[in-house]
């Protein structure tokens, strides 16, 4: 009895919880202009096409050294783009070689679903994206 009140306690205590994070992985590829595709994986939340996309962000890293937000596009007021898995999210926005990017995009079935909200990231360099072609 007092492992398992211990296991417990050192799970709360470590931060350990046992519901699922919303953090994910997005697929990253480069398209025949160059440029990344950003798109959403299968997943329990995405198929089916009822994940609608809220928000969707660039960010690039600096000379500071840190990401800074040069990009993003805002549907939580009016979501109409569903989000189907392995097609290409629209990002308007034109990548450069030799610079290092995330894109992130929040996705939910609505904006106030909050337990079906996922947030997709991918960090990439072109010149790493080609690497994998």
């Amino acid at each position: 009895m007092k492992k398992i009140i211990l296991t417990v306690v050192s799970m709360v205590l470590g931060g350990c919880t046992l519901h699922n994070s919303p953090y994910r992985a997005a697929d990253i590829s480069l398209t025949q202009n160059g440029q990344p595709c950003f798109a959403v994986p299968n997943d329990s939340l995405t198929k089916g096409g009822k994940s609608k996309l809220l928000v969707i962000r660039v960010a690039e890293r600096f000379p500071d050294n840190y990401m800074h937000p040069v990009w993003e596009r805002d549907y939580k007021s009016e979501p109409t783009f569903s989000v189907q898995p392995g097609t290409c999210l629209p990002v308007d926005y034109h990548f450069e070689k030799g610079k290092e990017y995330t894109i992130d995009a929040i996705t939910a079935f609505s904006v106030s679903e909050v337990e079906t909200k996922r947030i997709w990231l991918a960090s990439f360099t072109l010149e790493k994206l080609a690497e994998r072609k």
